[in-house]
Order: structure tokens, then sequence, then C-alpha cells
């Protein structure tokens, strides 16, 4: 009997959702904030069983609430309002669970709540539901690049040892089970990895260009470091076998850069039309890339840019050890081979990917360690493809050794809690 195609994936996507679990699961097991001043700490403890609970983020309230009315988007100075499509998700996620939730209390499975309580328990589960389904399509995209980087070569436990370290972080341990977008931090540069790869082994028409690049301009409507699409975008564009001269090239650039960009003007020129200025709020508070113009031409210029630099750079010592192990190897690899170590085309679209997240970040002006994770998914790509050329029997107890003891490092960890 032919095997069907769904029962194939479901067996291929079931251990990566097991792995999900697990590890997310494990976070209920981590210790509970004390209230030390020296910890920033932005929620409060929601315990589910003895020594069990997780970190509700303030934030959460925020997000419930626009998924719940999402007229109020529209409101002046919505904190949401330059993310309205994760907000609608969130809308579209929450009303049914609310609806799932209503029915089975009514049929005696579940308790009977309040309107109010049934409408929390319904957007807030609404949102880990997103955050688990942004998880798994990180993974999902880490394991079509997994045979790319590796030329085939890799092995299955390379695989799951490094995506066990991009489940088990503490990104996921603060905001997992939590109503937030963090969890799109590791979506992100996989998918701006992914489509450049994806656009450079095809030829696009003019009208599959133009439908692609609008379509890729909704998505930073959910998360700005999406805006990171269109760059990748231009390296597969540039990178194709059959590319148009450069004159025609940078016509299609330019109506692809235009269109990008419509979803946002027509979002903003939509509030405009209501009454309503747009507002951004990582900018008007954190002076997210707008300190850089604001800056240009006043005294001490370098000194501000240096400043920001160096912030930057402080920001980066949580996930440094990360860094500093796939430079490591990196060299190693290197000098044991003497010969070129990434594959092509992987290798070159992961530095150019890489280099823009390195750049959009240390320019953007505001910088959480948080952030700083956003590097992970793609220092995990260079491990991935460096793996392959060492001795597995040598290897495997030493990285499945590293990820595990990641694991336990931040589980037993203190915070983060925001």
């Amino acid at each position: 009997m032919k095997k069907r195609p769904g029962g194939r994936q479901l067996r291929r996507t079931g251990p990566l959702l097991a792995l999900l679990l697990a590890a997310c699961l494990s976070f209920w097991l981590a210790p509970a904030p004390q209230g030390q001043p020296d910890v920033e700490y932005w929620g409060h403890y929601a315990q589910v069983g003895p020594g069990l609970g997780f970190v509700v983020n303030h934030d959460s309230y925020g997000y419930l609430e626009v998924a719940q009315r999402p007229q109020r988007l529209l409101r002046p100075q919505e904190v949401r309002q330059s993310r309205p499509l994760y907000a609608l998700l969130g809308a579209a996620v929450g009303y049914p669970l609310t609806a799932v939730l209503a029915l089975a209390g009514h049929l005696g499975l579940a308790p009977r709540w309040s309107p109010a309580d049934l409408r929390f328990y319904g957007f807030y589960s609404g949102y880990v539901v997103l955050n688990g389904l942004t998880l798994l399509a990180s993974l999902l995209l880490f394991r079509s690049l997994f045979g790319q980087l590796t030329a085939g070569r890799g092995r299955a436990w390379q695989f799951y040892a490094l995506a066990w370290v991009l489940v088990a972080n503490p990104i996921t341990k603060a905001f997992f089970w939590t109503a937030h977008q963090q969890m799109l931090a590791f979506l992100a540069p996989l998918f701006c990895l992914w489509l450049a790869l994806w656009v450079e082994r095809r030829v696009l028409s003019w009208p599959q260009l133009e439908g692609l690049s609008l379509a890729l301009g909704l998505l930073p409507l959910a998360y700005g470091s999406f805006l990171l699409v269109w760059p990748a975008l231009v390296y597969g564009l540039g990178r194709q076998r059959h590319r148009p001269a450069p004159r025609w090239l940078a016509t299609r650039l330019a109506a692809s850069a235009c269109l990008f960009g419509l979803p946002t003007v027509l979002w903003v020129a939509g509030l405009r039309s209501q009454g309503v200025s747009y507002y951004n709020h990582e900018a008007v508070r954190y002076h997210q890339l707008v300190w850089l113009p604001a800056a240009w031409g006043q005294p001490g210029f370098a000194g501000v840019v240096l400043g920001q630099l160096k912030s930057y750079v402080r920001s980066l010592q949580l996930v440094g050890g990360w860094l500093l192990l796939g430079a490591t190897l990196l060299a190693a690899t290197w000098w044991r081979r003497q010969a070129a170590l990434l594959p092509r085309p992987a290798g070159p679209a992961l530095g150019w990917v890489g280099g823009w997240f390195v750049l959009f970040f240390a320019l953007l002006g505001y910088y959480p360690e948080r952030l700083a994770y956003t590097l992970l998914p793609l220092v995990l790509c260079l491990l991935a493809a460096l793996l392959p050329y060492w001795p597995g029997r040598y290897v495997r107890p030493l990285v499945l050794a590293v990820a595990a003891s990641w694991h336990t490092y931040v589980l037993l960890s203190y915070g983060p809690f925001s």
C-alpha cells in the first residue's frame, strides 16, 4: 500500500513538535522570580502547580486588549499600531478559541468562567498557540536549510542537537508562555535566509516578482525585523543564473521596493483617512533607528555613534558564547581543511543575511539583551554547515553534551523574566 504524503509529513513534524513541547514545558520548572532589585522584572508569576509556573509579561495585556477589540488600532498613540497584523492574527486565533472554551464549559468539560475570564483565557491561549506555531515554523525552516547548509552530508543527530538549542534558550523561557511577539525573533532570520536561497534558484517573471514583493511587504506589519526580507529578496534576484541585464535588474528592484513598502504606506494612509496620525511606539519611546538622523550634523556625532555601537556590543554578552563558538569552529575547520568550507549557494547567502541583521540591530539604538538572540538561529546555521567536516564518533558526544548543558543552564538560571 502506498503511504500517504500527509502521514509522512506528520512523522517528520512529530519529533519537532515533541522537542518543542518538551523544552518549553520544562521551563515551568525554572526558579520563580523572587523580586531581586537587580533583575528586570516586568510581569507576574502564574503558578500552575507546586514548583511549576511561568511569568506573564505585563505587555500581554496590551496584546490581549487589541486582539479582543481590533478597532483599538485606530486609536491615537496605540502601542500596537505599528504592527497591526500580529494583533489581527491574535484576534483570528483568539475568537475561535474563546468560543471553544465557552462550549467546553457549557458541556461540563471546562470551568464555566465569567465573560471577562473567558475572554482572557481564550485570547491568551490564542497567543500561546501563535507562539507554538511560530516556533514550529522556525524549526521547519531550519530543517529545510539544514540540507542546503550541509550539502546533504548532515546527520540527524547534528540537526536535532542544534534544533534543541533553537527551542531551549532564554527567549523561549521568558516569552513562550506569554502573549508576545518575541518568537518571531527566531523566524525572521531563518525566513530571510530561506527566501534568499529560494529566489536564487528560480527565475521570477515580472508579475511573480510584483506579487511576491507585495506579499512580503505585509510582514513588517507583524514584526519590525521583517524589514530585512527585502535585502534577502535582492540577494536572491542578484544571484540568479539567468538574471536580467543590470539596467533591467535595477528597474525590477526599484519596482519591488515600492511594492514592498506599499502595505505600510496604505496602512498609514488608512489611519490618516480616519483622522489618526501613525504612531510607532518603538521609535517614539525607544528612539529605534530615528536616533541616527536626529544625531546627524550635531556636535559629537561620531562619539554618539561610537557609544551606541559599544552598547550594542555589550548587549551581545549573553549570546557571545555562541558567537565565539561559531567563530572558533569556523577557524578550526578552515585550518584543518585549508579550503572553502561553506557550500554554495548557502554560504554566501548566510553571510549576506547575517551581515544585514548585525547592521540593522547595531543601528537600532535600543539594545536589550533579548534582541541579541535574533543572531542565534544564524549562528546555528553556521554550526550546521561546519559540523559535517568533523568525525561524528568524537564530535557527537561533545555536541549533545553542549546542547544538554545549555538547556540545563538556561533552565536553572534565575530569569530572564522579560
